[in-house]
């Protein structure tokens, strides 16, 4: 008798361990409910670089989130994972010029993973930089810049690829184009990233007043988008950083905001 008692009990105990109950009677059901599917994902353009961002999860049970990439917003494949303190990405695996999408899953302690974030989230890095110009009466072979290939920096004003160029008028400043390139004064911003998309309409030739702290907007006759953000003004020179898409009317510039 004591026996088949012996018996019993061990098999009532493998049984509870089976079905996740413990011995004094508790019982779990294993977690199966994955964690919310991230929101309000955006992207940061850069030079080489695409930064991803998300609005992070407080549930109690988040292990982390996985950002996964497409050439085609058709297939996505994974290119990280990070913790789930953590709600930005860097990908510098990109080529400027060139166009990915992106979403974010989150997953938690016991595997579960979410549905890839349904924003449309997209991004085409391109090439950004520092310049100075000088006056163009001053010194002429200084004083233009060439957006498709701002990394030589300043070039003559009159040279036939020249988009832009730099004058000092007593005072007042003014950058001028002689080959048909289009400017916008899109007003002061605090932060080079708040012209995000390039405006399509707006825009005037040959001349444009310019001032300290405002940023520009450009449509070049190749059919690219680029700005500025003018940093400081002189009688002799102009400093600006600068940004160009690569890519023929493509208007992104900096943040895509979700």
């Amino acid at each position: 008798m004591i026996r088949w008692m012996s018996i019993g009990m061990a098999l009532s105990s493998i049984l509870l361990i089976f079905i996740g109950c413990d011995t004094d009677k508790s019982c779990y059901t294993p977690d199966t409910t994955p964690p919310a599917t991230p929101r309000g994902v955006r992207t940061v353009t850069g030079d080489g670089k695409v930064t991803i961002e998300w609005y992070g999860s407080d549930e109690p049970d988040l292990a982390g989130y996985r950002v996964y990439r497409s050439d085609d917003n058709v297939h996505f494949e994974m290119i990280a994972e990070v913790s789930g303190n953590i709600t930005r990405y860097v990908d510098r695996d990109v080529r400027n010029g060139e166009t990915y999408y992106y979403a974010i899953s989150s997953f938690d302690l016991d595997g579960n993973e979410s549905d890839l974030s349904p924003e449309e989230v997209w991004d085409t890095p391109r090439p950004e930089g520092r310049v100075i110009l000088d006056d163009y009466q001053l010194s002429p072979n200084t004083s233009g810049f060439d957006f498709s290939n701002g990394e030589q920096g300043p070039v003559p004003y009159d040279q036939a690829t020249t988009d832009i160029y730099f004058d000092a008028d007593n005072g007042i400043y003014y950058l001028l184009s002689d080959n048909g390139t289009l400017m916008q004064d899109t007003g002061y911003h605090e932060s080079w990233d708040d012209l995000d998309i390039a405006p399509e309409k707006g825009y005037v030739g040959d001349i444009i007043e310019i001032l300290e702290g405002h940023t520009y907007a450009f449509y070049t006759p190749e059919g690219n988008y680029a700005k500025i953000k003018v940093l400081k003004l002189t009688d002799r020179s102009v400093t600006f950083d600068w940004a160009y898409q690569l890519e023929p009317d493509n208007p992104q510039l900096a943040p895509r905001k979700p």
